[in-house]
């Protein structure tokens, strides 16, 4: 099995014995061939208790004595087992259930589970060593899924929502109408209503699709809409493709880094990149999205989320109920328009080109507010511009009392326990980057910054010792992200070789937003040393806490930060002036004040999940206009829709609604 798996995916850091595995759910299923006895199929899903992050396949060769179907499953599961348990330890996980899809195979019925039941199906032997041999809690669990590894998913989905249910179908709401309309005026929440009311009116169906449900701020603003839309009695649909490591390693480094210009001399999209993207993505939607009730099919208007699903939208064009239905393509990053000039030499050029085909199809290109990430290929009236935002209501931005940092920080420093770092001393101060371990972030010059920073405190014979800082660096990872083990494990060496290494605590997170929220909260000031970026919510988040940022001056991060006002940006490389802004704000109490009470007026409500959500309302109700599309379904902008032309969204609404708007905030 590991031969199978992405090498980047591999852990190359030799964790110390006081490493604690990461707890991880399988579903398996197994299916004998009727051709040939002696060959068992077997899928693997894996399920990290919040998201399905993986599956595998393949093929065991069982023994010629086996006379009975029966007897082969046994013996496929014992070998599976076995698969298992080298996976574990090859992956450091800790398995922590194992369920299995029960089904008679001799007559493809299902295997009665209710408490009568004394029948012990095939499954069992391999379920009891599951349980004595691999310390793994076994289920059996129904399921109907036409193929093996959707049975396999559909078995851990099942039983890890027994175990811990994550979503409820929004029977969670962590926030209601009146705390969202604490975030923003009265005239916007006005024109809120207004809006409600005009999208109501068209019972129109939305449907979101992004490559991964978790790990990214993609997925944190789309978690954050629907929660919100739900509130207010608007259902709109959000689909995810189905991972698939090999996959995202196309597109993290041979879409997304070479877009923003990061990506090593030796990257290069090529023709079996492109043929293997492609197959993906037809297979997603023949297996997923184009039956007859689902959304490509049912569907008026679609937002596809960055070049990762770019893919789907001429299968949309291909099969959706209508000419007219609208498909929206959004960009969270940062391209580098002026790299994809140089056709063909460029390889950034050729990638461009290639996702291009796709992108071209759709009626609108919704970038962040910066003129350099939109390519010139791109009709100006299909350009409108959207910063990224953040929910001032959910985990990552709440209010939470000291007994509650106190919690959380324990389980940080937990977290670095598990995975072999170094502590933080909640009583010392430190500086913290919250961000995912990629090669556009800027962590090098961080942990440089930090040493120059430590060499000049040697030197001080007035600063107090016993407040020596600390270097944080932390975050999330992300399914559609195979590039971030490496970074975390290089950045570990780098720091490991530092002299004041033992201060540098480097730690990815489990998806838990408090835990970030702590950890940024109670920092003396925030890192955002992206040399590529899109528009980094984390600036946002810091600025809305209080916090100082120190940031390089690079793609949509001036459009976040007022020199000197809530943070610094500095050119791109000056690692001497961040590590001298950072003895600043140690050593001098009335900049850092002055900082931080600036940084908390800034953040204004344009960043928020309400005006974000207005946004996507706003772009609704103007594209599903009257006699505003021609004969092949993609946008002719009327003029009185206003859309397009390289305007902010925002100001598009605003001015329609003017006559509902009596102030609006700076």
């Amino acid at each position: 099995m590991s031969s199978r798996r992405d090498p980047c995916r591999q852990s190359i850091r030799r964790f110390s014995e006081t490493y604690i595995p990461q707890p991880i759910y399988l579903g398996v299923e197994i299916d004998i061939s009727d051709k040939d006895p002696s060959i068992s199929n077997y899928a693997i899903s894996a399920h990290d208790g919040s998201y399905t992050t993986d599956y595998f396949s393949g093929e065991i060769c069982l023994t010629k004595t086996n006379k009975t179907k029966t007897g082969c499953i046994r013996e496929a599961l014992s070998k599976l087992c076995d698969i298992i348990q080298a996976f574990s330890l090859a992956q450091h996980y800790k398995v922590h259930m194992i369920a299995c899809a029960a089904r008679n195979r001799d007559t493809d019925e299902d295997i009665p589970t209710h408490d009568t039941d004394y029948h012990d199906g095939p499954e069992q032997p391999a379920l009891s060593y599951a349980w004595s041999q691999l310390d793994a809690l076994p289920v059996r669990v129904k399921t109907n899924g036409p193929t093996l590894d959707e049975r396999a998913s559909a078995a851990v989905r099942k039983s890890v929502f027994w175990l811990s249910p994550v979503d409820f179908n929004y029977c969670i709401r962590m926030a209601g109408l009146a705390d969202y309309r604490e975030t923003v005026s009265n005239d916007t929440w006005r024109v809120l209503e207004e809006m409600i009311k005009a999208f109501k009116g068209r019972n129109l169906k939305i449907s979101f699709f992004s490559s991964t449900p978790q790990g990214g701020g993609v997925a944190l603003m789309r978690h954050a809409l629907l929660r919100f839309f739900n509130i207010l009695g608007i259902r709109v649909h959000w689909f995810v493709m189905r991972p698939k490591p090999e996959i995202f390693r196309i597109t993290k480094q041979k879409f997304h880094n070479i877009l923003q210009g990061v990506a090593s001399p030796e990257i290069e999209l090529n023709e079996y990149d492109k043929d293997a993207f492609i197959e993906w993505t037809a297979e997603n939607v023949d297996r997923f999205f184009s039956e007859e009730k689902g959304p490509i099919k049912t569907s008026d208007i679609f937002v596809i989320d960055d070049p990762q699903v770019c893919g789907l939208i001429p299968h949309i064009r291909k099969h959706a109920k209508s000419k007219d239905v609208k498909i929206i393509f959004r960009s969270h990053i940062e391209i580098r328009a002026d790299l994809l000039r140089d056709y063909p030499a460029g390889r950034e050029a050729r990638s461009w080109g290639f996702l291009w085909d796709f992108i071209k199809e759709a009626d609108l290109f919704i970038a962040h507010p910066v003129k350099n990430f939109v390519p010139d290929q791109i009709p100006d009236e299909k350009v409108a511009l959207m910063p990224a935002c953040t929910d001032p209501l959910d985990g990552l931005n709440k209010f939470m009392s000291g007994m509650t940092m106190d919690y959380y920080q324990r389980i940080f420093n937990r977290m670095c326990i598990d995975q072999g770092a170094n502590e933080v001393d909640w009583e010392r101060p430190y500086f913290v980057q919250v961000a995912r371990f990629d090669p556009s972030k800027g962590i090098p010059d961080c942990v440089e910054a930090y040493s120059r920073l430590r060499k000049r405190l040697d030197q001080d014979p007035d600063y107090d010792q016993a407040y020596i800082p600390q270097l944080v660096l932390c975050g999330h990872g992300s399914i559609d992200d195979p590039e971030g083990a490496v970074i975390y494990e290089n950045t570990h060496q780098q720091a490991n070789r530092m002299t004041y290494g033992t201060d540098i605590i480097v730690v990815r997170l489990p998806p838990s937003d408090q835990l970030l929220n702590t950890v940024l909260r109670n920092a003396r000031a925030a890192l955002q040393l992206s040399v590529r970026e899109g528009f980094e919510i984390k600036v946002t988040e810091a600025s809305h806490k209080g916090i100082p940022v120190i940031a390089y001056n690079a793609g949509g991060i001036p459009l976040q930060i007022k020199n000197g006002v809530n943070g610094v940006m500095l050119p791109i490389g000056d690692v001497e002036g961040v590590a001298d802004i950072m003895y600043q704000l140690l050593t001098d109490e009335d900049f850092h004040t002055r900082i931080s009470k600036s940084a908390k007026t800034f953040v204004t409500e344009e960043y928020f999940t309400v005006t974000n959500a207005m946004n996507w309302l706003h772009l609704f109700i103007e594209l599903t206009n009257n006699n505003n599309s021609n004969s092949n379904g993609l946008l002719s902008v009327k003029k009185e829709n206003d859309l397009g032309n390289h305007q902010k969204v925002v100001d598009m609404w605003r001015k329609k609604y003017k006559h509902n708007i009596e102030a609006t905030n700076s």
